[in-house]
């Protein structure tokens, strides 16, 4: 009876393994294989059709899934306090016309000559200056012109009168004369102060500047003559101006109430057409300009007397 005990312990202990893996096979399902795809033709995908809208009425989209937050607790984080800017400085206005810095110069070697200015006394058309001019010396003059005037001016030294030269720049830098001979006549083209520098050439020297402006004569429009009028100092001269055609015809009758008045025409060229004439019948003077310029017309009074005169100037059309 014990062998018999012992033998069906002894049998049911090996037979428990395959009692357990049986149950474990009955329980997972057999593995098929897995068919082939087979090719089927691609369909479309399927149109979603967009809802319709009622009009009047508000149409809802349905709500976004939101993603779920993890609800671990986690530890806040203290809140950070902003640290506060330095308060910013206002900017500068900036003027709306800039400052104008002048550049540095460099020093001059030399004082400039001061300027003199040449003046003339009330009614005069003609000036001299005299002065001294020391061995490589400069003397600067400035006289106030208006446009369209016409200017000579002669400088002399010493006894015979050369050795000098000068030159004329406007105020706007504009060279009307540069340095050269000591005699000039010519037309102002704009009005302006104008800058004469005197140079020598022989040394020192004495010097004498004869400045001479003219009163120019216009006729009104479509007038064909001009009449001047006024009085004379013994020995004065008064000059006048007026610019004509070659081939015109100019007649020039000076009439004197008082005294004795000489008559002097002379063209810008230089070319002297009537010289020393006194009072009339012979001081007119009746004859064809030979270019086109200015001429220049003086009267003079003579006879060591004053003089009151009256200058009449026609010029017939061609």
């Amino acid at each position: 009876m014990k062998i018999d005990k012992y033998v069906s312990m002894l049998l049911s202990v090996l037979l428990v393994p395959f009692l357990v893996a049986a149950c474990i096979a009955q329980q997972t399902p057999a593995m098929m294989p897995e068919p082939r795809p087979t090719s089927q033709p691609t369909s479309p995908p399927p149109t979603t059709e967009a809802p319709t809208v009622t009009p009047g009425l508000a149409f809802e989209p349905s709500p976004t899934p939101q993603p779920q937050t993890s609800t671990s607790t986690r530890t806040p984080m203290p809140a950070l306090s902003p640290t506060p800017l330095p308060p910013t400085a206002a900017p500068t206005p900036v003027p709306s016309t800039p400052a104008v810095i002048p550049l540095p110069t460099a020093p001059s070697l030399t004082a400039a000559p001061t300027a003199e200015r040449i003046l003339f006394a009330p009614g005069a058309t003609q000036t001299t200056v005299e002065g001294y001019l020391p061995t490589n010396g400069t003397q600067v003059y400035v006289m106030h012109v208006a446009a369209g005037q016409f200017i000579e001016m002669n400088a002399t030294a010493g006894a015979m009168g050369q050795g000098l030269r000068f030159s004329i720049v406007g105020a706007d830098g504009a060279v009307l004369k540069g340095m050269g001979d000591a005699h000039v006549r010519t037309v102002v083209p704009s009005t302006q102060d104008y800058y004469v520098e005197l140079v020598s050439d022989v040394g020192a020297v004495d010097y004498r500047i004869s400045v001479l402006i003219p009163v120019r004569i216009r006729f009104a429009p479509g007038a064909t003559s001009a009449e001047v009028a006024g009085t004379l100092a013994a020995g004065d001269m008064r000059h006048y101006v007026l610019r004509a055609l070659a081939g015109q015809r100019m007649i020039v009758d000076p009439y004197a109430t008082r005294g004795q008045a000489g008559l002097v025409i002379s063209g810008a060229d230089g070319q002297v057409l009537l010289s020393g004439r006194v009072g009339r019948p012979g001081g007119v003077y009746d004859g064809i300009l030979p270019t086109t310029q200015d001429y220049l017309i003086s009267v003079r009074a003579d006879g060591g007397t004053d003089a009151d005169y009256t200058l009449e100037i026609n010029i017939p059309p061609l």
